[in-house]
C-alpha cells in the first residue's frame, strides 16, 4: 500500500517535473519571439533612417543643381551687359573719331577758303583753284555720306531686328 502511494507520488512529481519544463520552454519560446521583434524593429528604424538620410542627399543634390544654374545664368547675364558696355565704348570713340575727322576736315574748308581770299587778290589762277576746291568738297562731301551710310549699315548689323515675340515679351516684362 505505501509503495502504490509513493509510485503515486513519484508520477506526480513526474507530472510536475513536466509541467514546469514545459512552462520554461513557452516561456523560452516567448522571449524568443520578443527578441526576434525588437530585432525586427530595429532593423525597420534603420531602414527608415537611411530613407530619411537618402532624401536629405537629393534635396541638397537639388539645392546645389539650382545654385548652379542661378549662378550660371548670372554669369551669363554679366558677358551680355559687358558685352552691351563694350559695344557702347567702340560706338562712342567711332563717334569721337568722327567729330574730330569733321573738324579737321572743317579747318581744312576754312584754310581753303582763306587760300582761295588770297588767291583772289591775287587775281590769276583763280578759276583753276575754285575748279579743283569744288572738286574737293564734292569728293569730301562724297566720302563723309559714305561714312554716315557705313555708320547706319554697322549699327544695323550690330543690333539684329527683334522679332514680333520678343518685342512683345520684353513688353510684357515691363509692365
Amino acid at each position: 500500500h505505501r509503495d502504490k502511494k509513493r509510485d503515486k507520488e513519484k508520477v506526480k512529481e513526474k507530472g510536475m517535473v513536466k509541467k514546469k519544463e514545459r512552462d520554461q520552454d513557452k516561456e523560452k519560446e516567448r522571449n524568443w519571439d520578443q527578441e526576434k521583434e525588437k530585432e525586427q524593429d530595429k532593423e525597420r528604424n534603420r531602414d527608415k533612417d537611411k530613407e530619411k538620410d537618402q532624401e536629405k542627399e537629393r534635396h541638397k543634390d537639388r539645392e546645389r543643381v539650382r545654385d548652379k544654374d542661378r549662378d550660371r545664368d548670372r554669369d551669363k547675364h554679366r558677358e551680355k551687359n559687358k558685352e552691351k558696355e563694350k559695344e557702347k565704348d567702340r560706338e562712342e570713340v567711332d563717334q569721337n573719331k568722327e567729330k574730330n575727322d569733321v573738324m579737321k576736315e572743317g579747318e581744312k574748308d576754312r584754310e581753303k577758303i582763306k587760300e582761295k581770299e588770297e588767291d583772289k587778290d591775287r587775281g590769276g589762277k583763280e578759276d583753276k583753284e575754285k575748279e579743283k576746291d569744288e572738286k574737293k568738297e564734292k569728293k569730301e562731301q562724297e566720302r563723309e555720306k559714305e561714312r554716315d551710310d557705313k555708320k547706319k549699315k554697322d549699327k544695323r548689323s550690330r543690333t539684329p531686328p527683334r522679332s514680333y515675340s520678343s518685342s512683345r515679351r520684353s513688353r510684357s516684362s515691363s509692365r
